[in-house]
Formats: C-alpha cells, structure tokens, sequence
C-alpha cells in the first residue's frame, strides 16, 4: 500500500483507512505506537498489558515511592 504524507497543522500525517483499522483492531480513541525499524516504521495497536509495562518501566522509582 502506498501512501502520500498530507500536511496537518506543521506536520505531516499519513490517514488510515477503516479497512487497515480493522486489520489491526484499532478503533476510536486506541493508542498506537509506532516504531522506527530499518527499513520503515511498525505500527500496533499498544494493549493494557504493554502500556502498563511501558509506564512501570519509565517511572520504576516513583511507582515504588508511591508503594511505601
């Protein structure tokens, strides 16, 4: 599939289409994250699981302060 950049605001942005939002069971309102690879980007859809590891990771020490 090929895409062309579309200005948004100051940036660009590529639109999805409801049939590849279906593939990747994205709806309304779900995070994505997106990860640069070698030959392009990834995109998936970031479920409870990894967002809470992504969290913990980041804030390990506040997260422990919070639980003393």
């Amino acid at each position: 599939m090929i895409k062309k950049l579309q200005k948004i605001g100051n940036s660009r942005g590529v639109l999805l289409e409801k049939a590849l939002l279906k593939l990747l069971k994205v709806e309304d309102d779900d995070q994505v994250e997106i990860i640069p690879q070698d030959e392009g980007l990834l995109i998936k859809k970031v479920g409870a699981k990894s967002a809470y590891q992504e969290v913990s990771k980041k804030h390990r020490k506040s997260l422990d302060k919070l639980g003393e």
